[in-house]
């Protein structure tokens, strides 16, 4: 019982009304009931108190002199410091227009004159509980943007972190990359082989650790990009140079369907090509000895498309957009997947991406998967409303 004389002493109600003898009968009622009421004489005189004292409910005369109820309400309502405070407004024009225009004007509830004891004081219960209720809302939605900006910040602190030790990975991993180079040149040829498989192992960590800081930096528009024209079929050959020893560790061959010419686009190289080596690398991953992995360059009338197909499990089509998403990982592990499709493939998303092409994975022929990135047509000569295809000279180009 003593809560709720609490919570009653320290509810402050405020009465409006220019008639003196309406602003007592209301406050007796309310006196009477346990609440603290304050009282104005007019519209200006309710504004200034409302804004100074915050009560929990105003009771408003509708005809009021200068300004009045309606006026009131519009005023309390449109101001971010008592727009919570719930409104009642209290009047002689009891009819369907007087109160669909009163509640027009964002008041809460509406009570006729002369105004019934029992009644008022129901209406008035109503409404402190609905303020109390936004109230609870607005504490609620306070506490959610303190902790959002509490995750934010630890959201932050971790990613420094990360980029932080990230970096520190490559100093020491290029001293390793060193040593595995002079035994590759002064080693037996024993030593030279497993100083090969050491180097591709680091060759494959960094490569992880700049996809680690390239899709933080496509993801904040860090990473600039410089394109150029370039060979596209003579990147795709490079690629399968460099990947040629771990494909052989793992059984793989790789083969390279393009034409002799070559095929022109334009993108930052050192880019493309890490896209390309990120996809061949995913392909020997999840290649069963003895499979192929085929790599293809062919224009089309949009754009350049490279692919790069495995022989091995293959990716569901339920899952073949979520392959690509930089938190997918476990998600895609519980559904079955096997194998660790890894952050590259987020930054072959990235990067393509950002080079205003699309990347997208089918099924391969036979099986597996095919992972296709289009690139955009190399644009026309100056004088031409017309974008050309990425051409390889020689081929026929489709149309």
């Amino acid at each position: 019982m003593s809560a709720t004389r609490d919570v009653l002493e320290n509810t402050e109600l405020l009465v409006v009304d220019d008639e003196p003898h309406n602003r007592k009968l209301l406050e007796e009622y309310l006196i009477g009931a346990g609440y603290r009421v304050l009282t104005a004489g007019s519209g200006r005189e309710a504004l200034a108190l409302a804004h100074e004292r915050q009560p929990s409910v105003v009771f408003l005369d509708v005809m009021m002199p200068e300004m009045d109820g309606r006026e009131v309400c519009r005023a309390l309502k449109a101001h971010p410091r008592t727009r919570a405070i719930q409104v009642m407004m209290v009047t002689a024009l009891d009819g369907t227009p007087q109160r669909v225009e009163g509640l027009d004007c964002g008041a809460d509830d509406y009570v006729a004159k002369p105004v019934r004891h029992d009644e008022f004081l129901a209406r008035t219960r109503s409404l402190l509980r609905a303020r109390r209720l936004i109230e609870d809302l607005e504490e609620a939605r306070a506490k959610l943007a303190i902790r959002n900006s509490e995750l934010e910040e630890l959201e932050a602190l971790k990613e420094t972190l990360a980029q932080t030790l990230i970096h520190d990975l490559k100093n020491p991993l290029t001293a390793v990359v060193g040593n595995l180079q002079l035994i590759e040149l002064c080693g037996d040829e024993n030593a030279v082989r497993l100083a090969g498989r050491g180097r591709e192992a680091t060759n494959r960590l960094q490569r992880m650790i700049l996809d680690l800081l390239d899709v933080a930096g496509l993801e904040e528009r860090r990473l600039v990009l410089r394109p150029g024209e370039i060979d596209a079929v003579a990147l795709v050959r490079a690629a399968v140079r460099e990947s040629e020893t771990f494909a052989l560790q793992r059984r793989v061959r790789l083969v390279v369907e393009a034409p002799g010419e070559p095929c022109s686009v334009k993108a930052d190289p050192s880019v493309l090509r890490r896209v390309i080596d990120n996809l061949v690398a995913n392909a020997v991953e999840h290649s069963p000895a003895g499979s192929s992995i085929t790599l293809a360059v062919r224009a089309r009338e949009e754009g350049l498309e490279i692919s790069v197909a495995d022989q091995g499990s293959g990716i569901p089509e339920a899952h073949r957009e979520r392959i690509f998403e930089k938190f997918a990982r476990l998600e895609l592990r519980e559904a079955g997947l096997v194998g660790n499709r890894g952050l590259g493939l987020t930054f072959c998303r990235l990067a393509v991406e950002a080079h205003g092409g699309t990347i997208w994975v089918d099924e391969a022929p036979g099986g597996g998967a095919c992972f296709r990135l289009l690139l955009p047509a190399i644009e026309a000569a100056v004088g031409s409303d017309l974008p050309i295809a990425a051409t390889c000279p020689g081929e026929k180009r489709s149309g």
